[in-house]
């Protein structure tokens, strides 16, 4: 390499470690972390599989995060104030459940607390009996929480949010493994009717997870393709396992801003019979009110004539 190259590369690389790859404001004790982590081109080539191994954290999306609060120190525990960083360190196994049964920043013997310690425990019961951790395939292999949840920058979803956003991240969580899905001559979901559409608006999880009655939003064990959910009914009905998981995220907050009979009449699930057609459906209530009010008047005008009739002489 001449001299020339060697000034350009060595300037190339000034201009990236000064360079912020982007805006946020995490933990503070952060700071020295982010010194190298929030360059966006960090990362290396691991030397026994030769795949590049991505360490950038993007600032905004982990002060954004579920973990935004909390210091990077909190769960990398390893002696990362050297640098290069050791190997043991680097090589550190973290576990969501084994983090969140020593949290000494509560005191365990609150309700909250123990709840919080139950839900992970449940998860990690429901996640080993999930597909990706029975599976004997190459691919699940090394298979973890963190290879859906991003600790970086997960976030769970919130009751309010737009349903379709929720649906379209959920989904992209599992697309971006099973990409032969979006392939429409070797997907396995050609049966489904108005598969697009099935897509926009339902989460994979959905179908792909066991139907239960804990109220939960989502369970952690995925299912075998073969044993998911095929029975349209189980969501198209009134009983719809689609409202008791995924619209709850809509329904609570209908009850708490808007009252029961927004949750009632229009809710988006769709049931069977009902138009998905928001201004038919405000129309159809308008003229049942109408007609209501209609048959009331009829029936106050006959009560008054009658009562009119019945005073006069014979």
């Amino acid at each position: 390499m001449t001299n020339l190259a060697l000034s350009g590369a060595l300037l190339l690389t000034l201009i990236a470690v000064a360079t912020p790859a982007a805006s946020g404001s995490p933990a503070t004790e952060n700071k020295s972390c982010l010194r190298c982590h929030a360059m966006a081109t960090l990362a290396y080539r691991d030397p026994g599989t030769g795949d590049i191994v991505d360490l950038a954290v993007n600032p905004h999306a982990l002060s954004h995060s579920v973990h935004g609060e909390i210091d990077c120190i909190d769960c990398h525990e390893g002696d990362f104030g050297r640098y290069p960083h050791p190997a043991d360190a680097a090589n550190e196994t973290l576990s969501c459940v084994g983090c969140h049964e020593k949290d000494d920043t509560k005191d365990d013997t609150k309700d909250d607390t123990k709840d919080n310690i139950a839900r992970f425990k449940s998860i990690d019961a429901e996640y080993a009996e999930s597909v990706h951790a029975t599976s004997d395939s190459a691919e699940a292999e090394g298979f973890s929480c963190h290879s859906c949840h991003d600790p970086h920058g997960f976030r769970a979803s919130q009751v309010g949010e737009e349903i379709a956003a929720i649906v379209r991240d959920d989904n992209q969580v599992c697309l971006s493994c099973h990409e032969k899905v979006r392939d429409p001559l070797s997907d396995p979901h050609a049966w489904l009717p108005n598969r697009e559409k099935h897509w926009n608006a339902v989460r994979c999880l959905d179908c792909h997870t066991p139907l239960s009655d804990n109220g939960k939003t989502v369970s952690h064990q995925v299912l075998k393709a073969e044993d998911s959910n095929r029975d349209c009914v189980n969501c198209h009905s009134r009983e719809s396992s689609l409202l008791n998981r995924l619209y709850q995220y809509r329904s609570e907050e209908d009850l708490a801003t808007k009252g029961w009979l927004n949750k009632a009449v229009f809710n988006d699930a769709y049931v069977v019979g009902m138009s998905r057609n928001a201004t038919l459906d405000l129309l159809g209530l308008i003229v049942t009110g109408l007609t209501l009010l209609v048959l009331a008047a009829h029936g106050f005008g006959r009560y008054k004539a009658y009562q009119r009739t019945k005073g006069k002489p014979e």
